[in-house]
């Protein structure tokens, strides 16, 4: 308990509270996340969900939990003939007392350049904060910037992103996410044990300010030994401009069906990622592609101490919608 609120006060202790990072993926940041950039909406060509499970530093206490849902589908205007993609994100980050909630809209503009498509996307949304009411602060307690009797703010969220790809071949994205570096001031008072036991109320103010987030992101794939193996090189670089945190991974395929790898984060972390990709048969929605995925992560900082390691799942699914093949009868000697 005690390290969990060292943490919660690190974040948010302070007139003006500065927002910690978007939240750490593993294995899942590699599947097209459109959290992390709107133009990964349609990518795949295909209608597609996606849920993500993730539990970091476990045995810390009050260690981050974080779940996420999206969706996203490609679509062709009927009035043009141009390429699009849309997509839906709704994602709950908890630490300790806090609590991030996000839900946004994604769109994004395909057009085909050279071997794959490019894609712009912007993304819309919601962003909350929330600190819960059971926390107490002990002595002195009293800091003038922490609701310690709970508080909820958000605003308005956007974000923009560029992403390229060549199916099967490679991938390239630039996102920034948070672009209006959203500034969330609310006012709250508290009660006080004050002289005789009569209570004295105290008023503060709540200020955290939403970082903006760049991230840069490259894959690449290519057989090895003979067709039925591929390797699948990748690197993810997030950056809030006073820190960074990088990533490099690679993971080997065989037939499509099976997969493993390593993700090394720089003076964080290394990764073991597991999974598995099941072709469904049927049409529509009965006939797809299903990826389910496993990630643990190794802390290499102290932290490491206090903790077994961080867990990761995924499920993601993608399918394309058919046409319903008509059968037409000629009554003529023609096609007899």
């Amino acid at each position: 308990m005690k390290k969990a609120l060292l943490i919660f006060a690190s974040l948010v202790t302070g007139v003006i509270s500065i927002a910690q990072q978007d939240p750490q993926f593993t294995v899942s940041q590699f599947q097209n996340l459109v959290y992390q950039n709107p133009a990964m909406a349609g990518s795949n060509d295909a209608i597609c969900g996606m849920l993500v499970g993730r539990q970091q530093w476990v045995g810390f206490g009050e260690e981050p939990r974080t779940f996420l849902f999206s969706t996203d589908a490609a679509f062709k205007d009927p009035w043009l003939g141009k390429q699009h993609g849309a997509g839906l994100t709704v994602l709950s980050d908890g630490l300790g007392q806090e609590n991030t909630f996000i839900a946004k809209l994604a769109y994004a503009y395909r057009m085909k350049a050279g071997a794959g498509m490019l894609s712009a996307g912007v993304g819309l949304g919601y962003i909350s904060k929330t600190i819960g009411s059971d926390w107490n602060p002990g002595d002195p307690g009293w800091d003038p910037s922490i609701p310690y009797n709970g508080i909820t703010d958000g605003g308005f969220d956007f974000d923009f992103g560029l992403f390229y790809k060549i199916p099967k071949k490679l991938y390239v994205g630039l996102s920034a996410t948070h672009l209006t570096a959203t500034q969330l001031e609310k006012d709250f008072n508290i009660d006080l044990p004050g002289p005789g036991g009569n209570p004295i109320t105290q008023e503060g103010v709540f200020n955290y300010r939403i970082d903006r987030t760049i991230y840069f992101t490259a894959g690449y794939q290519t057989q090895v030994f003979n067709p039925d193996w591929q390797i699948k090189p990748a690197v993810l670089i997030k950056s809030n401009i006073v820190s960074t945190s990088i990533d490099l991974a690679a993971v080997m395929e065989y037939r499509e069906k099976f997969w493993g790898g390593l993700d090394y984060r720089f003076n964080d972390a290394i990764a073991l990622m597991l999974g598995a990709n099941f072709q469904m048969k049927g049409q529509n929605f009965g006939g797809g592609l299903l990826k389910v995925g496993y990630s643990y992560d190794y802390t290499l900082s102290e932290i490491n101490q206090y903790s077994s390691g961080s867990h990761e799942i995924f499920v993601h699914y993608c399918f394309r919608l058919t046409p319903k093949i008509i059968r037409e009868k000629h009554r003529t000697v023609r096609f007899l």
